[in-house]
């Protein structure tokens, strides 16, 4: 690679980290238009600690005392709830006979309560009230929308489900016993959909429309897929909370984190010279890489202790990096010759970065499975965080550390702009 080439690239490069980093993270006013540009880190959701939310008491309608395993039941049951609908930061905690729930950063506070709120009894009813197919006999349920493109809910019966449904079916259809030809949908005491049957319907499926929204139908679709409260409860209590820590917090985070990257990034220099170089920018491509990904990822909500493993992560991509120039420098030290030293370290240091780095993957992924609320949160913002460290560290380093050879020149001078010396130098 001729060093006007290297020139080309890297001018490209730092026009392409400029736009996107800002972008990243600059929100600013748009002349002449009511929305302001938001950046993609603000675009990120925050817990209850950084923006605040709502909580609600749930306690049992008939006052009575729960038993310790129906409260464990109902925890599960609505954390199972609130994880699939995006709020994995929420906190359910026991309140004297109650449960309290708490959930940050949410957009329908009246959707939620009825997402925590509802029995999710489902039932198919006749006209005459009689049950003929209970939510216990659905295998699946999903949201989605039909070929007129409403919200709907799909429902998959299990093999018990779909014989009850067909004769449901074929009973009302015929109105067998002078029932009308409806078929009732309740979640619990409301009423979902009370669609017409005109014939049978025998392939185990369903589906409940009339839903006024996609997020509805998911709600539903939801509290179908992890059944019923073992409990019945109502909720006595609901109000917004503020956040405990706020944007003074996340900012300040931040502010560090800008100021320790400055400071990697002249270290790294200083070090390792043109291979620091390499390292700086591979770490700039991979904030920017990481914020992008946070932002997309499903469930991500950042906590204080998320901001902790995003800094943790920043952490072992620099750690990466130092490994993989130290074997080179050792490659070279021991006789072998800049291109020789480089592949060799990479292939080395490779094995070594890898080995530390899925120890980390691997608890991570135990965390997200078994954890809640901003555990998981932690957990999340450091397993994605690790595992763009290692591509960045891998691959990207790497390239960039060819774009930056020309500049060297020959072997020596190759040699002095990584900052490699032989054993006897």
């Amino acid at each position: 690679m001729s060093k006007t080439k290297s020139i080309v690239i890297l001018t490209v490069l730092a026009i392409l980290i400029a736009f996107f980093g800002a972008a990243s993270f600059v929100s600013f006013e748009i002349p002449n238009s009511t929305k302001d540009y938001k950046s993609i880190f603000g675009t990120i959701g925050k817990g209850i600690d950084l923006e605040g939310g709502y909580y609600a008491v749930l306690t049992p309608k008939s006052g009575e005392t729960a038993s310790s395993e129906d409260i464990d039941a109902v925890i599960e049951t609505l954390r199972s709830r609130l994880d699939e609908n995006g709020y994995t930061e929420a906190t359910i905690t026991r309140q004297d006979n109650g449960l309290r729930v708490e959930i940050p950063a949410i957009d329908n506070p009246d959707e939620v309560m009825e997402l925590i709120g509802d029995q999710g009894e489902l039932q198919f009813r006749d006209s005459k009230g009689n049950v003929k197919v209970r939510g216990e006999h659905v295998k699946d349920a999903r949201s989605g929308y039909d070929e007129n493109g409403d919200p709907t809910v799909y429902l998959e019966f299990t093999s018990e489900g779909a014989t009850l449904f067909a004769s449901a079916t074929k009973a009302i259809a015929a109105k067998e016993d002078g029932v009308e030809n409806k078929l009732s949908i309740y979640l619990g005491d409301r009423l979902i959909s009370s669609p017409t049957v005109s014939a049978e319907i025998p392939n185990g499926q369903a589906t409940i429309t009339g839903i006024d929204s996609i997020d509805t139908a998911k709600t539903i679709a939801s509290v179908i897929k992890s059944g019923s409260l073992k409990i019945d409860f109502q909720i006595s209590e609901s109000r917004q909370i503020s956040a405990t820590l706020g944007d003074n917090v996340l900012n300040g985070a931040m502010l560090a984190a800008g100021i320790g990257l400055i400071a990697i990034f002249i270290l790294m220099i200083v070090f390792y010279g043109g291979m620091g170089i390499a390292a700086s920018l591979a770490l700039m491509i991979y904030v920017i890489l990481y914020v992008a990904i946070l932002a997309i990822f499903p469930g991500v909500q950042l906590t204080f202790p998320g901001i902790a493993g995003i800094i943790l992560s920043i952490g072992m991509a620099v750690d990466a990096n130092v490994v993989i120039f130290e074997r080179i420098k050792d490659e070279y030290r021991n006789g072998k010759r800049v291109k020789a030293a480089v592949d060799s370290g990479f292939k080395r240091a490779v094995i070594t970065v890898l080995d530390s780095n899925v120890t980390i993957i691997i608890a991570s992924v135990v965390l997200w499975i078994f954890c809640s609320g901003s555990i998981k949160g932690f957990a999340i913002t450091l397993g994605i965080g690790v595992l763009v460290s290692l591509f960045t560290a891998i691959f990207v380093t790497r390239g960039l550390m060819a774009v930056l050879k020309p500049f060297g020149g020959e072997e020596e001078g190759v040699a002095k702009l990584y900052h490699l010396k032989r054993r006897d130098a």
